[in-house]
């Protein structure tokens, strides 16, 4: 990652990925921050009120550090370089020669959590890094106090979900052999304006005489369309917050129903993965990862996550292919985000090309499919020349059937149904349906889990069915939402479209296509229902796909 000067870099990583980043962060949330203008600080980041003395470096050890009576400087003459060998403060995550600034200035709005006059200001412009933030030394190093084994800070908070990202380390340069941090800590604001935040310090190999440098990213995970100016203030030892544990899946995700021959996999128990892959490259990232096993499925477990890589020991050409399919699980995540990779093009930065696709973290404590189409990341990314995979997010979070695919004339996006929820008197025993004569006329079949599916090139239906004797006629129907969803009766279903009745003949198991027509592109589907025409006669259907077409047939 291109690094302008004095950097020091909170993930560690920063260094490693000067062959990996890229200037800009795609597809990252926007934040404008709103508050009343504060006092201007003079250029030099100094405070020239004859009250407040500059050039101090606080000391957590004897008390709260206020910034009331002094505090450290933040000019650039006393910003350190990467060796760390002079000045006491330092900012890292510019792009293109811009960078944050770091001042004292007034309080922006006081509350009963803050009532101080003096803050510290960082001001973003547009364009740094997502991951841009500051740190400054202090006069001694830190011994915790028993039961205050956490720093808390007052942040003046843009809103809620606000993601703020604080390091203890020692006052070593990155790289150098037993340096020693906390690695990345976050917390999440729960409203606007001043809040304290509290970060719990980790027991890694004690705590006490190891830490005097303070680093915040007081914007994590987020690139400014527009300048941002936050605050914090009152940095003090707080009794540690109680950690709920994140929610881990029980479950494995559906099994990917893809030919082999058409997936180039990273991570899948379904296919196997490309030669010369890493996993865990040391980009001196504090994720832990693991492999475990999960309903006797493996799955890729990121936690304590900040930033992960993956490295291909030869690039991966994924110019033939059209989707990248992941699986992930989080009940804690705040921000999640996954990037493609590419070396660096024709541009001036000498930095490697890549862009970032913003994970859906909606649906919390369950698995996600995200499908995401390569045009999104090919205005950037070099396709032909994948070379590393990134993500970078907070929490704990699992992976699985990770691949690329599409690019066949008859590829898509293929998804599972199992049709278990019976209604109007259908009835349903494992994967045998009937349709008895006592039923509503309405009687069916409903996907329990369905997809939000759509179909502008149309697609298909296959399974495998028997009958118990009899021909069994049935159908499927595909709605925009289930009856009532909304509260507006059939007029909720609307627009929807049948299938083609298809005939089920034989008592041994046969494979069935069935044709899906073409739908208004801007029509979506999240209701899936089964029906079966035939009365009083049972019919076992298994491996049911719906496949959407990514082109005409």
């Amino acid at each position: 990652m291109k690094i302008n000067h004095f950097l020091i870099l909170i993930f560690s990583f920063f260094t490693v990925i000067l062959s990996c980043g890229k200037d800009e962060v795609e597809e990252a949330p926007t934040i404008t921050v709103e508050t009343p203008e504060p006092e201007t600080p003079s250029d030099s980041g100094t405070d020239t009120s004859s009250d407040f003395v500059e050039g101090i470096d606080p000391d957590l050890n004897e008390g709260t550090i206020t910034f009331e009576e002094y505090g450290p400087s933040f000019s650039l003459e006393n910003a350190q370089a990467a060796d760390r060998l002079e000045g006491n403060w330092g900012y890292f995550g510019g792009a293109n020669d811009q960078n944050l600034t770091v001042a004292y200035a007034e309080n922006p709005g006081t509350n009963s959590v803050n009532n101080s006059t003096r803050v510290i200001q960082v001001t973003e412009p547009v364009g740094v890094q997502s991951w841009a933030g500051f740190y400054f030394m202090l006069e001694e190093k830190i011994n915790f106090p028993a039961g205050k084994e956490a720093i808390s800070v007052q942040f003046y908070s843009p809103g809620p979900d606000h993601v703020v990202l604080l390091k203890l380390e020692d006052e070593l340069a990155n790289e150098t052999e037993g340096k020693k941090t906390t690695g990345d800590l976050f917390a999440e604001t729960t409203g606007t304006g001043w809040e304290t935040l509290v970060f719990n310090i980790p027991d890694l190999e004690g705590r006490d005489a190891f830490y005097n440098t303070i680093t915040m990213i007081l914007g994590y995970g987020l690139t400014n369309e527009e300048e941002a100016n936050y605050y914090i203030d009152n940095f003090d030892f707080a009794t540690p917050v109680e950690v709920i544990a994140a929610a881990a899946p029980e479950t494995a995700p559906d099994a990917p129903t893809y030919q082999a021959e058409e997936v180039i996999s990273v991570f899948s128990d379904a296919y196997a993965a490309v030669e010369g892959i890493n996993l865990n490259p040391n980009w001196g990232q504090s994720t832990v990862v693991t492999e475990e096993t999960i309903a006797e499925n493996t799955v890729l477990k990121y936690e304590n996550l900040n930033y992960q890589g993956t490295t291909f020991e030869t690039a991966i050409d994924l110019s033939s292919k059209t989707r990248l399919n992941i699986d992930y699980f989080t009940g804690d995540a705040s921000t999640l985000k996954f990037f493609l990779i590419s070396p660096d093009g024709d541009d001036a930065d000498d930095a490697a090309e890549e862009k970032a696709y913003e994970l859906d973290l909606t649906n919390q404590g369950q698995w996600n499919r995200a499908i995401i189409d390569l045009t999104h990341f090919s205005d950037v990314v070099d396709l032909s020349q994948v070379f590393q995979l990134k993500v970078e997010g907070t929490g704990t979070v699992y992976f699985d059937n990770i691949f690329f695919y599409g690019g066949e004339s008859d590829s898509g996006d293929s998804f599972t149904n199992e049709y278990g929820g019976a209604f109007g008197g259908a009835t349903v025993v494992g994967t045998t349906f009937n349709f008895p004569s006592s039923a509503d006329g309405w009687g069916g079949f409903a996907e329990l889990a369905p997809a939000t599916l759509s179909f502008p090139h149309g697609g298909k239906i296959t399974f495998n069915a028997a009958t118990a004797g009899t021909d069994v006629a049935l159908n499927f129907k595909f709605e925009r939402l289930a009856f009532n969803a909304e509260g507006n009766g059939a007029a909720d279903t609307e627009p929807n479209f049948a299938t083609e009745n298809v005939t089920v003949s034989g008592t041994e198991a046969t494979s069935y296509t069935v044709t899906i027509p073409a739908q208004d592109a801007a029509n979506t589907y999240a209701s899936h229902l089964l029906y079966l025409v035939t009365q009083d006669a049972e019919v076992t259907l298994t491996d049911v796909i719906v496949t959407s077409y990514h082109e005409a047939q």
